[in-house]
């Protein structure tokens, strides 16, 4: 049982509309072929008939002679492969009931044929069986006399024998000439199946690697036509996936560590107090750390549910009017931004009286999580600039530090789930690198964009649209 795939869908399609076209085709010339032999062959003889007339006429009037007229009408038989006979007959004769035919000399069928003839008629028939001949034979029948008299027939006996073989020997020529065409269509078929579902093909080895968890390198297909950009959107999302399974492990393995070392912490100065290692006096400076510990342990798992819950929709924006220019301000105060540990100096220009239609809780969120990456990222002294301004019936909120930068391979996916583009900074200063995803999503959620620009070594710049 042939297998159902595009290769046998596309070969045996296009071989049975190729068969069915050529048979056709082969049928139509063999038809067209066999109406133009026996054709042929009725003009012939109506020619020749034209010329036993005109003998006929030579003869009556003495200028041939019967041995002529013979000789003449056997050379005229044999050029056109017929039998050729010149009846004296008239109408009254054959109205005579008690006549007989002779069955020896002609076939019982041309008694009717004779009344038409001799009432000025042409008789032909293409195929006609002859008990005389034992044959089918083509057969003309025509009238001739002098002047409007009719005085008898002449009739053509032309056996179909060789017109048979002749016909047979064409037709054989067409059909091995149809059969030639299938066989190279097949080919020609079965060679452009091959190449159009090649690449699928390719696809589908890559899709099952690709599943089975194996690295596999980008498809080469170059068909210049929709699978080759199917190839390219297939190493795109194989691409995608690496990267987000390489997100993944990194973030597995970044979240075990920031998790276990604050447990390990934990777990130690609990046990030191048990065992009675650690001091009685010593008791708040260790419950002290293990606060701190278990406040980091806690940022980091709300981050982590934080990021889900936006993912599944969990999370209702209150949208309400605000003073965009007041709410930045208690960001400000309310996080202690401004007195930071490295004397970064952080400016704000923002229109008096700017409102903005969004959620105050997740606004505020965004900004909080946007000036803390700038002032992670700036070094000590450096500068932040918040600026605010109305931009097509919203806001256009841009944050511009000169600290480090990012660099060029790692800016189109600062936004991205897990991504952490300096690892090393980042377990310092730690985080889960969802910090800047949940940021995007907030921002998108109430109708916003946001991008980056950064020059690395120089700064980066974070703006935010607001719709109105």
């Amino acid at each position: 049982m042939v297998k159902k795939t595009i290769f046998s869908k596309l070969f045996f399609t296009y071989l049975i509309l190729i068969i069915a076209v050529m048979a056709v085709i082969a049928v139509l010339l063999s038809y067209a072929f066999n109406n133009y032999v026996f054709g042929e062959k009725q003009q012939e003889m109506r020619a020749a008939a034209a010329e036993t007339v005109l003998l006929l006429g030579k003869y009556e009037q003495a200028e041939i002679t019967y041995s002529e007229l013979n000789d003449s009408l056997d050379i005229l038989g044999s050029m056109t492969g017929s039998r050729i006979y010149a009846i004296r007959l008239n109408a009254e004769v054959l109205a005579n009931k008690n006549l007989v035919l002779d069955k020896e000399l002609l076939d019982a069928y041309l008694f009717e044929d004779l009344k038409s003839i001799l009432q000025g008629k042409e008789v032909s028939r293409k195929k006609q069986y002859s008990d005389r001949f034992a044959a089918d034979v083509a057969f003309l029948g025509v009238p001739y006399g002098q002047g409007n008299m009719i005085e008898g027939a002449i009739l053509f006996f032309a056996p179909l024998d060789e017109i048979y073989a002749y016909i047979q020997k064409i037709n054989m020529i067409i059909w091995c000439s149809a059969l030639a065409a299938v066989i190279l269509s097949g080919i020609m078929i079965y060679l452009a199946a091959l190449k159009i579902t090649r690449p699928l093909k390719i696809m589908e080895e890559g899709a099952i690697q690709l599943a089975a968890g194996e690295q596999i390198n980008d498809l080469a297909v170059h068909s210049g036509d929709e699978l080759e950009k199917m190839a390219k959107a297939f190493n795109n999302m194989k691409n995608q996936i690496s990267a987000a399974e390489k997100m993944r492990r990194d973030f597995m393995a970044s979240v075990s560590h920031d998790l276990r070392t604050p447990l390990t912490s934990i777990n130690g100065f609990v046990q030191g107090m048990l065992d009675g290692l650690v001091k009685p006096q010593d008791y708040p400076k260790y419950l002290n750390i293990i606060k701190t510990e278990t406040n980091r342990l806690m940022g980091l798992t709300g981050e982590i549910l934080e990021s889900a819950k936006i993912q599944s929709g969990e999370i209702t924006l209150a949208r309400k009017y605000l003073l965009v220019g007041n709410t930045l301000e208690e960001i400000l105060e309310s996080t202690g931004m401004r007195e930071n540990p490295k004397n970064i100096e952080l400016m704000m220009d923002c229109p008096d009286g700017l409102e903005l239609y969004a959620d105050q809780h997740r606004f505020k969120q965004i900004l909080i999580n946007i000036l803390d990456n700038a002032l992670k990222y700036t070094g000590k002294n450096g500068k932040i600039k918040l600026t605010v301004t109305p931009e097509d019936g919203g806001i256009k909120l841009s944050v511009q530090d000169n600290g480090k930068g990012i660099a060029p391979q790692d800016l189109p996916f600062i936004f991205e789930k897990f991504y952490r583009a300096d690892k090393s900074r980042q377990e310092v200063e730690g985080g889960t690198g969802l910090g800047l995803n949940i940021t995007k999503m907030l921002v998108e959620q109430h109708g916003g964009r946001i991008s980056a620009s950064s020059t690395y070594g120089q700064g980066t710049e974070i703006v935010i649209f607001f719709p109105g």
